[in-house]
């Protein structure tokens, strides 16, 4: 029978040490062969008839935890509110469904932890400012989680209002041991940062390659656009999670479609992926700006869900 795990029992099964440890793994499996993600990368479908909803589907196998499944996303602003997000799991032994696991917040999660990957394996040794683009649910949880790797971190927020950045900052201050503040604008923020994570909903662009301090790595998660090519044109390296997914969401789609680089040069571009980087066991080597685009893996979501799972299965017992 087919187990439901409701987003409610999966916070109670999944904590977030767990999350940077799965989404490591992950990575490095990709990069050895061990798991893959669909071709395409991802799948969108949207009503022809004029309804709002629209629903998303990724997929992805993990063969050294002997399952496959899909990330399956209805989003409609009026109908469901934030929508409803589930990974569906099975067994590569015969292909037998086994769960559908509750993924809203596994999600907010795996966001926020693939980040702190990317900047735990990417950024300089001593970097000591860091300015988060952003202040939704994604950038709140990656604040609650970021003193895991870099204690002492000073996290300035900035956001396009000003206000809800004092706003959040207030919030978040009691998420994390670290010091937080806000900055009256985006610029100002990465200006003087050694990381800037941009986790924010934003379709335009929010800081120019000029605004950047030398040597900063840039982790872009947005879903649209950002910042402009000429970022990707001052870094000295270019580390993706999956060239797939990047040229088709967030900023590198927005890139290729209004025309600022094509894709065969935007994949010719990359110098590596995170888990070959996380698998070499190498540190990151360079003075200059890094960017790194972590669009978000479907092996990252299937594991999590595994663990759910798992840990449902064995209480259940």
């Amino acid at each position: 029978m087919i187990k439901i795990i409701e987003n409610q029992l999966v916070q109670t099964l999944v904590n977030r040490a767990d999350a940077f440890e799965v989404i490591q793994q992950c990575y490095r499996d990709v990069a050895s062969g061990r798991a893959s993600v669909s071709q395409p990368a991802a799948m969108t479908l949207a009503s022809v008839a004029g309804a709002q909803a629209t629903f998303k589907t990724k997929g992805a196998i993990l063969d050294n935890l002997n399952v496959a499944g899909f990330r399956l996303v209805a989003d409609s602003n009026v109908l469901l509110g934030d929508g409803t997000s589930y990974v569906y799991l099975m067994s590569l032994d015969g292909a037998a469904p086994i769960a559908f696991v509750g993924e809203n917040w596994l999600h907010r999660l795996r966001t926020a932890s693939s980040a702190l990957v990317a900047c735990r394996k990417l950024a300089a040794p001593t970097a000591s400012t860091l300015a988060l683009i952003g202040t939704g649910r994604i950038a709140e949880e990656f604040v609650r989680i970021v003193d895991s790797q870099f204690p002492g971190l000073h996290i300035i927020l900035c956001s396009r209002s000003a206000e809800r950045a004092q706003s959040a900052a207030q919030r978040w201050s009691a998420l994390t041991s670290n010091t937080v503040s806000a900055a009256h604008s985006i610029p100002e923020a990465v200006a003087t940062a050694d990381i800037v994570v941009t986790l924010s909903d934003a379709n335009e662009c929010l800081f120019k390659a000029a605004d950047l301090k030398p040597g900063a790595l840039v982790c872009s998660l947005g879903g649209q656009h950002e910042f402009d090519v000429d970022v990707l044109e001052a870094a000295d390296q270019f580390i993706v999670d999956e060239i797939d997914f990047v040229c088709h969401a967030g900023n590198g789609a927005h890139w290729i479609e209004s025309g600022q680089i094509t894709r065969e040069r935007l994949e010719q571009r990359v110098d590596a992926t995170l888990g070959e980087l996380l698998l070499s066991n190498q540190p990151s080597t360079g003075n200059g700006i890094v960017l790194a685009i972590v669009q978000g893996m479907a092996v990252c979501d299937i594991a999590l869900a595994k663990l759910a799972y798992d840990r449902a299965i064995e209480r259940d017992r």
